[in-house]
């Protein structure tokens, strides 16, 4: 991990703040803000930018890899997040949400290299269709989509220095990976965490 310091001294850390945002589609509109579009950051590392990358380019490769590319990259985040707070240092994960005005704060930073994390979902829901009774007998039971999040992902190498202030926008036509999540169901009711299959 990168050997940040645990204590600045005074003017050693900066705010990263930024925009997360719908480009207006008139010229006299408004942008639209990505309310709660969720932002974290974490000092960077190359393997988890070599997994992300990874996951985007084999999300082409089928309609399996496309599904399951987003909610794998959020599981590697949260994996590389886990290190940082079993290292002793949940200091350098830092989380913001994207609030009404479109505006977000991650606070102040370390001077050094960060990856910033960005993400929104819009949930579109579907018609989930019954189980056939029959192949439920012969068969185990077979999560049902009940619906997806259209998941629109960032990510960001930020080189945090006083020199450079730092402050992102992040709108729909800058979106680093575009995927879905899916929801499923049991055919019980009971709600599935696992991969699509």
């Amino acid at each position: 991990l990168p050997r940040y310091p645990e204590a600045e001294p005074p003017g050693g850390a900066l705010a990263v703040t930024g925009r997360a945002f719908a480009e207006r589609r008139k010229v006299d509109g408004p942008d639209l803000p990505l309310a709660g579009a969720s932002v974290v950051a974490v000092p960077r590392s190359e393997a988890l930018l070599r997994r992300f990358e990874y996951l985007r380019e084999s999300a082409r490769d089928s309609a399996t890899a496309y599904r399951d590319a987003a909610m794998l990259m959020q599981r590697a985040r949260e994996a590389y997040e886990r290190e940082l707070w079993e290292a002793g240092a949940p200091q350098l994960v830092r989380n913001a949400v994207v609030d009404s005005t479109g505006h977000f704060d991650l606070g102040s930073l370390p001077e050094g290299p960060w990856m910033i994390v960005a993400v929104w979902d819009r949930v579109v829901n579907a018609k989930a269709t019954k189980p056939d009774t029959k192949k439920r007998d012969l068969y185990l039971p077979t999560p049902r989509l009940t619906g997806y999040r259209a998941r629109l992902v960032w990510l960001r190498e930020v080189a945090v220095s006083r020199a450079d202030p730092a402050s992102l926008e992040l709108t729909d036509r800058n979106v680093w990976f575009s995927g879905v999540v899916e929801e499923r169901l049991e055919d019980a009711g009971r709600p599935t965490g696992r991969l699509p299959r």
